[in-house]
């Protein structure tokens, strides 16, 4: 990012916050806050004036635009159910505007075929972004997908083409399980417990059955919620030289890691085992449809090739929107303010369970997907019957079990994205009357 978007984005961020009220300070004190030059400044405001964010009155100053807010009023609903991010948080303004500059710039390229692997300038923009998070990569091996569920799809049929497993640990992300049932994919599993990996049943379920891949969410978990070790994340590299099987590593909740100091599975490889996968649907939108896929040098042919036969190319449109938005430094500014939003529901959501849910185990990551270990005496249908009358939404936990698995856990997942803060509290409370209502006699 240059120093004139980041200077942007700092002073978006006072607007918000509202240390900036109607008019900004004046040049010479922008210049004394950030430490940069005039030049800087000048083209830093310049930005927010293109981005609609603030307009300047000659000889006097700039001045703030301000927007109709749209408070969403609380419909009763408490919604725990889903990580993706609400309507209401997206800058929809700041979009049509990337939308109209996209059009007006590249509007030939919406009347042709793109390229397979994905539009050259975004893959080059894509690149730098996966540097920042040390996912180093040659853009050959770089391919942009219409969601990280695509990239799963075109596995899967690489999979079977070739008569090859995939090993999947139980529970898993629910979207993986459709794909291996629905299209009868060679499978085993691994039995995981809600808070850890027992790293030697791991290597005798591998050992056993030779899968030529594993599936992991190493970072964030779904439905679990944990972040694996780097010390597990070292022994299941070796596991893959010594069984010689491929990781396919989906990190979509990757940007809502607090820590700086965590290593992705690709970042600790030496050897051009792991495929990585990134997806946008938690900070921009699912209806976006695009996602990363990093891949080892020598799976890049076959790839692009049944991409090719999928969709030929994926969404021009939301690609060269992605692209005007991320140039822009938007991308960057929205999505420090999303992960900062979340964070701070999640930690409001980890002190209410700690009043109501003291005698229960919990995760408590203060990330996504908390996790409430539930007895074994819980009625699960009594439960979900108990939580509808209160109108509170979860997933149903089965969704992450293939289907007749027998060794089930019992637990509740909790996301707090699309509930208001101030309703985390009372929301929780219901989801404590209605487990006690639901134990068995």
């Amino acid at each position: 990012m240059r120093k004139h978007q980041f200077v942007a984005n700092k002073i978006l961020q006072y607007i918000e916050q509202g240390e900036y009220q109607e008019q900004l300070p004046s040049m010479r004190m922008l210049m004394d806050t950030f430490g940069v030059s005039q030049v800087t400044i000048t083209h830093a405001l310049q930005h927010l004036v293109d981005m609609n964010q603030i307009y300047v009155k000659p000889n006097v100053g700039y001045f703030i635009i301000t927007k109709k807010s749209n408070p969403t009023s609380f419909k009763g609903i408490y919604d725990f159910s889903t990580a993706s991010t609400s309507w209401t948080d997206f800058p929809w303004d700041n979009y049509s505007q990337c939308l109209e500059t996209a059009i007006q710039n590249q509007k030939t390229e919406l009347f042709t075929y793109g390229s397979t692997t994905g539009n050259e300038e975004l893959r080059s923009l894509f690149q730098k972004l996966l540097a920042e998070d040390q996912i180093f990569a040659k853009k050959e091996q770089i391919m942009i997908t219409s969601g990280s569920q695509q990239a799963l799809h075109i596995l899967a049929l690489m999979m079977t083409t070739r008569k090859e497993s995939i090993l999947i640990e139980q529970p898993t992300y629910h979207q993986i399980i459709n794909l291996i049932e629905r299209m009868h994919l060679g499978y085993v599993t691994y039995h995981r417990d809600l808070d850890k990996i027992n790293l030697k049943e791991l290597e005798e379920a591998i050992q056993k059955n030779r899968p030529s891949y594993i599936y992991f969410m190493p970072r964030l978990h779904n439905p679990l919620g944990t972040t694996m070790s780097e010390q597990e994340k070292k022994v299941i590299l070796e596991f893959a030289a010594k069984y010689d099987f491929y990781m396919i590593e989906d990190d979509y909740l990757g940007d809502f890691e607090g820590s700086n100091s965590y290593k992705t599975l690709y970042e600790m490889d030496t050897n051009q085992r792991v495929i990585y996968l990134k997806s946008f649907s938690k900070i921009m939108f699912p209806g976006q449809r695009l996602g990363i896929t990093v891949l080892p040098e020598n799976m890049i042919e076959i790839f692009q090739n049944f991409k090719e036969i999928i969709d030929i190319h994926t969404n021009s449109l939301s690609q060269i929107i992605m692209q005007t938005f991320v140039e822009s430094g938007l991308y960057a500014h929205h999505k420090d303010k999303i992960v900062f939003r979340h964070q701070q529901k999640a930690s409001t959501l980890s002190d209410v369970l700690k009043k109501y849910f003291s005698d229960y185990q919990f995760n408590d990551n203060h990330q996504m997907h908390t996790v409430i270990k539930l007895p074994n005496q819980i009625n699960m249908n009594k439960l979900h019957q108990e939580l509808e009358k209160r109108h509170v939404l979860i997933d149903d936990y089965k969704r992450n079990y293939l289907t007749g698995y027998k060794k089930n856990h019992k637990f509740l997942k909790l996301n707090t994205t699309n509930i208001p803060e101030d309703k985390i509290d009372e929301g929780v409370q219901f989801i404590q009357e209605a487990i006690e209502i639901s134990k068995s006699l």
